[in-house]
């Protein structure tokens, strides 16, 4: 295998690692504080500034998985694909993408040349979310059930498991490069 070929599979292999880090930590830091609150031990300001952190850092796991799928598709397995695919669809169908580049990573949506209204948000998660925000968040990651395909971590994981099989790949390599 050439040196090229086996620092792509390591790239690839390094950003699975990342994006499960970012999904499993992102929904289960929400869960948390979600259940504090939920049991009366957390604040209402506290909630939303968990909340302000988490969405945007799920949303950018998310557009990176879009983007992984762009860069690394063709190092995607056929018995993989048909799942990742879906995912990806959906993500880019409930405007992963928009959200974004017109609420998370910048201040004003271009396209309107001023910055979204709270109730453009809400609206645009409700979209991301199918209207079912803790049903979204299971289907990320349901720490109680995982199974592949079920949610997108497993999907992630077995995707990240497969290459590190199939090409013979340490976590010291991936690691210490």
């Amino acid at each position: 295998m050439a040196d090229t070929e086996r620092s792509t599979i390591l790239d690839a292999i390094y950003v699975l690692n990342l994006l499960v880090d970012d999904l499993v930590v992102g929904t289960m830091v929400f869960e948390n504080y979600q259940s504090k609150f939920t049991r009366g031990e957390f604040s209402q300001p506290g909630i939303v500034a968990v909340q302000n952190m988490c969405v945007p850092h799920l949303i950018l796991g998310l557009n990176k998985l879009c983007e992984f799928w762009k860069e690394f598709h063709r190092l995607v397995p056929d018995e993989l694909r048909p799942e990742m695919k879906a995912v990806i669809s959906k993500l880019e169908r409930r405007g992963i993408k928009e959200y974004r580049n017109t609420v998370v990573a910048h201040v004003m949506d271009t396209k309107r040349g001023r910055t979204r209204t709270q109730t453009e948000v809400i609206a645009m998660l409700n979209r991301i979310s199918d209207d079912d925000p803790s049903g979204f968040l299971l289907w990320l990651n349901n720490p109680n059930d995982n199974a592949y395909p079920k949610t997108v971590v497993s999907i992630v994981y077995a995707l990240r498991d497969h290459l590190r099989e199939l090409h013979g790949v340490t976590a010291n390599e991936i690691f210490q490069r």
